[in-house]
């Protein structure tokens, strides 16, 4: 149980603007050291169109979000992708510490610059308008982090599982737990024989992300490095999705305090969760050449497929 904080959020930072200037994003080593992020400190690690008014700020005490950017290119369709990134004023300079391999979305989309996991920046997140009054219900995969010491303490390759590409830097090490089926990369969800209804939701935004990870589930992705629960959401040019949210229903997505209606209601959903132990890369196939008729670890859907992108 995350004892910290009420909720959390790791931003991802999407940027899908292809006719926006092109923008070099530079080397900077500040990482998670808690300096700023937001001088040029190295070369250009790679380019693409950014809007010039689109701010990210830098990190401050213990402000230092993961902020895994993906950046559509001018031709529509190639993701790259850099970790921290940072742009501290409008039309100044960008900046990441790693760069990681590109993606096109035209494909599976599983690699990106979650630096716990090696996995997408973009695919997952909460993005703008889901979750909101009116919108409906989530349908698609989530993305969470937790704190390292709940993943199994096996050591490197056992301590990550498909679709995670690597585990955290600091792993076997940081990695305390003793549940096996709980590693970087794990797909977890809510057993279809929990009745929500009888979780006691106090919130209906909360019941609405608990029949998401029912129904589709979230990916660790990376690490919180504290007691807390993270869930990723997006920061774009078009907005950004924690002011949404507490417009949308009049209360913080990332509340301090574990006793509020919100924050018992993430206690009901995250301590509630299973490993999908059934779930890899053969599976994956497998249900890929289902052609609809399979779900996630190879039994029914419980929700039709989206139709092809």
């Amino acid at each position: 149980k995350a004892t910290s904080w009420g909720m959390t959020i790791d931003p991802d930072i999407i940027i899908l603007k292809p006719n926006a200037p092109q923008t070099n994003v530079y080397f900077n080593g500040d990482g998670w050291s808690h300096r700023s992020r937001c001088d040029i400190q190295g070369g250009v690690l790679y380019a693409g169109p950014i809007p010039t008014d689109f701010i990210v700020p830098g990190a401050n005490g213990g402000n230092t979000p993961n902020n895994a950017g993906a950046l559509l290119q001018s031709d529509g369709r190639t993701i790259v992708q850099g970790q921290p990134f940072t742009r501290c004023t409008a039309g100044g300079p960008a900046t990441a510490l790693v760069r990681f391999p590109n993606a096109d979305i035209y494909t599976d989309g599983i690699v990106g610059a979650h630096g716990g996991s090696g996995m997408s920046s973009l695919g997952g997140t909460l993005r703008l308008g889901e979750l909101m009054k009116g919108s409906g219900p989530v349908r698609h995969a989530l993305k969470i982090n937790l704190d390292s010491v709940n993943y199994y303490s096996g050591g490197t390759p056992a301590s990550y599982r498909w679709p995670a590409q690597k585990a955290d830097g600091c792993a076997p090490g940081c990695y305390t737990g003793n549940n096996p089926a709980l590693k970087m990369g794990s797909l977890v969800a809510l057993n279809t024989s929990v009745d929500l209804d009888k979780l006691g939701f106090e919130t209906e935004p909360g019941r609405s992300l608990a029949w998401t990870f029912q129904n589709y589930g979230a990916y660790i992705v990376d690490s919180t490095a504290w007691s807390v629960y993270a869930i990723e959401t997006e920061q774009s040019p078009d907005g950004d999705y924690q002011t949404q949210f507490s417009q949308s229903w009049g209360f913080s997505l990332t509340p301090s305090s574990k006793d509020t209606p919100w924050s018992r209601d993430m206690d009901r959903i995250f301590l509630s969760l299973s490993v999908v132990d059934s779930w890899n890369e053969d599976i994956w196939k497998q249900v890929i050449a289902s052609n609809g008729n399979e779900g996630a670890g190879g039994g029914q859907p419980l929700q039709p497929w989206a139709p092809p992108y």
